[in-house]
C-alpha cells in the first residue's frame, strides 16, 4: 500500500502543474520512475522481472506514440506519466487507471460541452484526471 502512496505523491505534483501550467514537470516523472526501479530491484514490490518491467511500459509507449501521430494533440508528458504509472503498478492496473481517467475525462468534458461551458478546441488536462483514476484503482 505505501508504494502506492509513493506513487500517488509523484502523480498529485504532475496533476497539479498540469493543471495551472498545462505543463508536466519531467524531472519529477522520471524521479518516480528511477524509484520505481530502484523499488522493484530492492524487491519492494514483489517478484517482477524484466519482460514484466517491459510489459508495464506499454500504456505508456503507445500514448507517446498516438503523442508523435497526432502531433501532440495528446501531450508527451502524459505517455511519461503512464510509463511512470505503468512501472509502479503493472501493465494491467495501469490499464485500469487509463481507463477510469479516461472515462472520467469524457463525462466532464461532455457536461462541460453540453452546458457550453468550454468549446470542442479546449484543451484539457489529463494527469488530473490519471491521478482520480488511480484513487479509483486503489480503492478497487
Amino acid at each position: 500500500m505505501w508504494v502506492e502512496f509513493v506513487l500517488f505523491l509523484f502523480l498529485a505534483v504532475c496533476a497539479v502543474f498540469d493543471g495551472l501550467y498545462k505543463q508536466i514537470p519531467l524531472i519529477v516523472v522520471w524521479l518516480g520512475m528511477l524509484t520505481a526501479v530502484c523499488l522493484q530491484i530492492y524487491g519492494a514490490m514483489g517478484e517482477t522481472g524484466i519482460l514484466t518491467a517491459a510489459f508495464s511500459l506499454i500504456p505508456g509507449a503507445g500514448f507517446l506514440l498516438l503523442s508523435f501521430f497526432t502531433r501532440e494533440k495528446v501531450g508527451y508528458g502524459d505517455g511519461w506519466v503512464l510509463l511512470m504509472i505503468g512501472l509502479f503498478l503493472g501493465v494491467y492496473r495501469c490499464f485500469l487507471v487509463l481507463l477510469a481517467g479516461l472515462l472520467a475525462e469524457s463525462a466532464i468534458a461532455i457536461v462541460l460541452l453540453a452546458l457550453r461551458k468550454i468549446q470542442r478546441d479546449r484543451e484539457i488536462p489529463f494527469s488530473p484526471f490519471l491521478l482520480l483514476g488511480m484513487g479509483v484503482v486503489v480503492c478497487l
